[in-house]
């Protein structure tokens, strides 16, 4: 329900071969008129979007197997996870530029607030889940005193804190005029603490004592909580949603009203005595805006603050911060329970759910239950868990899934060092974990480019290391995916837009990567007219051909084949070998879209799209052509007899 009780408007459809509408908008994607089709989204107003024409994708055709392709938002967070991306605003933008499937992976330990920090007693040496957290200031808000300020202090401190060692915060506001300024710290639990307190409000409540010594009318606390994105709706803009709770001396009963994306709501405490206020985020949220859910938010920033006007002082002490946590809490039901709350909201759009399994190197889950995964005793949230990519994978073979390595090129999910000979030679000595997915449509992590991507996977490819490159946003936002440095998305070329068909697709490698407004078109090869692209072909001839199909080429733009040798050079030589074979523009392939080659011995070819500037905006899977089989095998899914 909506501010304002707003009917949903429905939208004509056609036949499509999923079973799925094909709404109108879909119809219309590609065309001026965005912004009026945008805000049909969201039965509560406007959905403020950042678009353009060529950054929404445009309605696909078939290829010639008769498939079609489904585009994947994929590796994508909510409000599960840190950040402030909702389910609802990553459903809004999925819809929005024409994707057709949103396939969430929250973070494993954050899903089950595994490690999270149950108390945190104020001393600034204070450790807990081997990591430390600070209250740093945040600048003032208006003219303050000389004598407004903030810092730890042992004394007072609350009683109903059991700690043996505590301290307190102790804030000073004093307004310089007649305007209301503000004093405020931050929790941060950054550093080897790993932001331990960010992920859903539902199911915990959060508890602080605090002490009141001088407030009034025009002084009093506050403790505000920053939480998740949601769209635009009666008199509240698009934006992150806050609660503010002013703790005050002089109401007698607790009041709630809204401005904007702020919850304010008035809590009456006493002054000169310590005492606990409790926040239920949850039932608050509700009470405020009617028409968002509000298990959908994540708990992301808490700031302490004491508030002056005119000049009046505050001063207040704040002690034993604590996390409840609901015992029976299914957070992985949570999340189910919003897509199905949402499937009317944006019908054009699947949502999936996978995991993100990430205490240790971060390995997606794709398909099959999401069970938790067993890290094991003694664990802790500095590094030092060993090598498990292995024992991740399997774990999620066993459940049936896919498993995706991700960000290859992020510190310390392999190695310090970054550098692609350096993650290649990690990667080679582990047989790439026996993963399904490499995440090779990825931008700048680490120091890693798509050039380094691409290179990274070429040199799996070329010891037969036979991975699927996915192309993900990894995005905690929910807002502007257009303007993102990391836009890549997927195409899956499968019979339906089903979970099991995407993952058929994505086992066999049907599947290509483009980068959201560079590549708007789709792209698939097949080899000899009979092997499909991401297959394995043991035997058969040498002399082939290769047919192009893709749409949507970029102006003064063209396709390139590449061509890589397979020769097993291992971890001694962790480089790839391939160069491209040929270059064919629009007007190349009006006249031809075959291309003959010999495959030599053992070697791999892709198709890559590189727009007017010669940088690749889009690209498919290596077809591998073997003499004889490789050592360790061929998957299943990727052997083709011809």
């Amino acid at each position: 329900m909506c501010d304002g009780d707003s009917a949903h408007t429905h939208e004509h459809s056609s036949a499509r071969p999923d079973g799925a509408r094909l709404s109108r908008r879909r119809v219309l994607q590609g065309m001026v008129a965005l912004a009026g089709i945008t805000a049909g989204l969201s039965a509560c107003g406007p959905v403020r979007q950042h678009l353009s024409a060529s950054t929404s994708l445009p309605p696909r055709a078939p290829n010639a197997a008769g498939q079609h392709a489904y585009v994947l938002g994929m590796h994508l967070h909510a409000s599960a996870s840190e950040g402030v991306g909702s389910t609802r605003s990553q459903l809004l933008q999925a819809a929005a530029h024409g994707f057709d499937v949103a396939w969430f992976t929250e973070h494993d330990w954050r899903r089950r607030r595994l490690l999270f920090r149950p108390s945190y007693s104020f001393l600034p040496d204070e450790q807990a889940r081997d990591g430390v957290w600070l209250v740093p200031a945040v600048p003032a808000t208006g003219p303050v005193t000389g004598d407004s300020g903030g810092q730890l202090v042992t004394s007072p401190v609350s009683p109903n804190d059991p700690a043996t060692s505590k301290g307190s915060l102790r804030l000073r506001a004093t307004s310089a005029g007649s305007t209301a300024a503000t004093v405020g710290h931050s929790v941060d639990s950054t550093t080897y603490s790993r932001l331990n307190y960010k992920a859903r409000i539902a199911g915990r409540t959060v508890s602080i004592d605090v002490l009141p010594t001088t407030a009034g009318p025009d002084a009093w606390g506050e403790v505000s909580f920053r939480l998740s994105r949601h769209p635009a709706s009666g008199d509240r803009p698009e934006g992150v949603i806050s609660m503010v709770y002013r703790l005050r001396t002089d109401v007698s009963a607790t009041a709630v009203s809204r401005n904007g994306t702020t919850g304010t709501v008035d809590v009456p405490v006493t002054r000169g005595r310590w005492q606990t206020v409790a926040f239920d985020l949850t039932a608050d949220v509700a009470r405020v805006w009617r028409d968002i859910d509000p298990r959908d938010n994540s708990l992301n920033d808490i700031q302490l603050s004491a508030v002056s006007r005119r000049r009046s002082p505050a001063e207040l002490f704040f002690g034993y911060l604590r996390f409840d946590e609901q015992v029976d809490y299914d957070g992985l039901g949570v999340e189910h329970a919003l897509l199905t709350a949402y499937s009317s909201d944006v019908p054009d759009v699947l949502g999936l759910i996978g995991t993100e399994i990430s205490l240790g190197p971060h390995i997606n889950q794709y398909g099959g239950p999401q069970k938790p995964y067993d890290y094991g005793s003694g664990i802790s949230l500095a590094d030092g868990l060993g090598e498990i990519r292995n024992s991740v994978v399997d774990f999620i073979h066993s459940q049936g899934g896919l498993a995706s390595i991700n960000h290859p090129f992020k510190p310390g999910d392999a190695s310090q060092d970054t550098s692609p000979r350096a993650i290649a030679r990690d990667l080679l000595s582990i047989g790439a974990g026996g993963a399904d997915i490499l995440e090779v449509g990825y931008g700048l992590k680490g120091g890693g480019d798509l050039h380094d991507h691409l290179a990274l996977w070429d040199t799996l490819s070329r010891n037969a290391i036979f991975l699927t490159g996915n192309g993900v946003s990894d995005d905690h936002t929910g807002h502007n995916w257009d303007t993102q440095v990391n836009r890549f998305y997927t195409g899956a070329w499968a019979r339906g837009r089903t979970e099991a068909d995407l993952l058929d697709g994505l086992g066999r490698g049907r599947v290509y990567v483009g980068y959201l407004g560079s590549f708007a078109g789709t792209l698939d090869m097949t080899v000899d007219g009979s092997v499909p692209m991401g297959a394995v072909s043991v035997g058969g001839k040498t002399p082939r051909t290769l047919r192009i199909d893709v749409t949507g080429l970029p102006s003064g733009g063209a396709v390139q084949v590449v061509r890589g040798v397979v020769d097993y050079a291992g971890v001694s030589t962790p480089d790839p070998d391939t160069k491209v074979l040929t270059s064919k523009g629009g007007s190349d392939l009006q006249s031809t879209t075959e291309v003959a080659f010999d495959a030599g011995d053992d070697s791999f070819v892709r198709l890559q799209v590189v727009d007017g500037d010669g940088k690749v905006v889009a690209f498919g899977q290596p077809t591998w052509l073997l003499r004889k089989a490789p050592p360790h095998g061929v998957p299943a899914a990727r052997r083709t007899s011809a």
